[in-house]
C-alpha cells in the first residue's frame, strides 16, 4: 500500500502645408519650417502646493518630440525672463518655490536641437494662506512589508493636534488630485493591494477642521520589485510533515520524510525561460511484509506564472490542481495544510491528519 505518494507534481494626425509663393518672390525667413511639424503638448496642468514648496506637471505629448521646456516665474512675468527647465519626461516637480507667491507655468515641446513647438500657457498656481493653525505632518513614511510585498506601511508624525489625515496614492509621477484617496484617524496606516510590477507614491495631508487641511507633503516612493530572476533547476530538500512518522522502521520518528527514507532524493523541478516545467514524480509505499518500497512515475510537466514572490505551476494533467509556491531568495516552498500521512502500525495502516510543506532549492 502506498503511504505518502509525493511524485513532485506541482500538485499626426499627418498633416501637410502647402507654401506658395510668386516667383521671385523669396519666402519669409523668419518662418522656420521646422517649427510647423513641432506639435505643441496638449493638456498641460498644475497641481496646487504640495509641502508649501513644490508644484507637480503634467502634459500629454503630441508629436515625436523627445524633450520638453518649462519656463516659470512669479504670475504675470514675460515669457524669456522665467526660470527655465528641461524635462524628459511628460511630467515634472518643479521645486524651491514659495507657497506665499503666485506661479505661473508655460511649456513648449523640443522636437531637434532647431525646432521647437509655440510655447503652451500661462498655467497658474495661486498663493495658498499657510494657516499655523494646521501645520504639515513630519517623518512621513512608506515602506513595502517584507512579509507581504503588496502591502505598504505608512507612519508620520502630526503637526499639530490635528485627529485625521488623507493619504493619496498612484502609480509613480501621477498628478496630485488623480489618485486614490482614503482618510485615517490614526498617525499610520497599511495600504493592500499594491503592485509590485509598478512604483507607487503616496502624499498625506492633516485635517484639521472640516474645511481646513495643510498643504499636501510627499511624494514618498515605494519603488516596483525586481521580478526574482527563477528560471534554473532545483532540487528537492525537504518533505516536511507536521506529524512525524518513521518510515525505516528504525524506530526513531522524523518530520522530514526524506531523513527517513531515500526515495525523494535528487528530485527535481526545473522552470524553463519559455514559462514551461518538468518534475521528477517519485513515492514511497510500505510494504506490510516488512519495509518499503520506493517507486517513479513518468515526469510532470506543464506551466508556471510568476506574481510578486507567488510562483503557480499549472500541469498539463488537468486532474491536478494549480499549485502555487512561495518564491524567497533561492528556495520555493508550499504547503498543503490538513493533508492525510499514511503510517504502518503492526501490519495495519493508519491514516494521520498533516500539514504537508515542499521545499525545492536553487542548484
Amino acid at each position: 500500500m502506498k503511504i505518502i505518494k509525493h511524485i513532485s507534481k506541482l500538485i499626426m494626425l499627418f498633416s501637410a502645408i502647402l507654401i506658395i509663393s510668386c516667383e521671385n518672390e523669396p519666402i519669409d525667413s523668419a518662418i522656420n519650417l521646422d517649427d510647423l511639424s513641432c506639435e505643441v503638448p496638449t493638456s498641460f496642468q498644475a497641481s496646487n502646493f504640495i509641502d508649501n514648496t513644490n508644484v507637480n506637471l503634467s502634459w500629454v505629448p503630441n508629436g515625436d518630440e523627445s524633450s520638453w521646456e518649462i519656463q516659470y516665474g512669479i504670475k504675470g512675468f514675460a515669457l524669456g525672463t522665467g526660470t527655465s527647465v528641461i524635462s524628459t519626461i511628460s511630467n515634472f516637480t518643479v521645486s524651491g518655490l514659495n507657497a506665499a507667491n503666485s506661479y505661473s507655468f508655460y511649456i513648449r515641446s523640443n522636437c531637434s536641437a532647431t525646432s521647437n513647438s509655440n510655447w503652451v500657457g500661462p498655467v497658474d498656481v495661486l498663493a495658498i494662506d499657510v494657516n499655523p493653525n494646521c501645520p504639515n505632518p513630519t517623518n512621513f513614511t512608506a515602506v513595502r512589508s517584507a512579509v507581504t510585498n503588496t502591502e505598504v506601511n505608512l507612519a508620520w508624525t502630526p503637526g499639530g493636534t490635528e485627529t485625521e489625515w488623507e493619504i493619496q496614492y498612484s502609480n509613480t509621477n501621477f498628478t496630485i488630485g488623480s489618485g486614490i484617496i482614503i482618510t485615517t484617524t490614526n498617525p499610520s496606516d497599511v495600504i493592500t493591494n499594491i503592485g509590485t510590477s509598478n512604483g507607487f507614491d503616496f502624499y498625506m495631508r492633516a485635517v484639521c477642521t472640516s474645511t481646513q487641511n495643510s498643504p499636501w507633503i510627499g511624494p514618498v516612493n515605494v519603488p516596483a520589485i525586481a521580478s526574482p530572476t527563477i528560471v534554473g533547476t532545483y532540487r528537492l530538500t525537504a518533505f516536511n510533515t507536521s506529524v512525524p512518522t518513521d518510515l525505516n522502521g528504525d524506530g526513531t520518528n522524523s518530520s522530514n520524510q526524506m531523513n527517513e527514507v531515500p526515495c525523494f532524493d535528487n528530485s527535481l523541478l526545473i522552470l524553463n525561460a519559455n514559462g514551461t516545467y518538468t518534475a521528477d514524480s517519485r513515492g514511497v509505499e510500505i510494504d506490510l511484509s516488512g519495509g518499503y518500497i520506493c517507486f517513479t512515475d513518468p515526469d510532470d510537466a506543464g506551466t508556471w506564472v510568476l506574481n510578486g514572490n507567488q510562483v503557480t505551476f499549472t500541469s498539463i494533467d488537468t486532474t491536478l490542481p494549480p499549485t502555487t509556491f512561495t518564491v524567497a531568495g533561492i528556495t520555493l516552498s508550499t504547503t498543503f495544510a490538513d493533508g492525510t500521512v499514511l503510517t504502518e502500525d503492526n501490519g495495519i495502516v493508519v491514516e494521520l491528519t498533516s500539514d504537508i510543506t515542499f521545499i525545492y532549492t536553487k542548484q
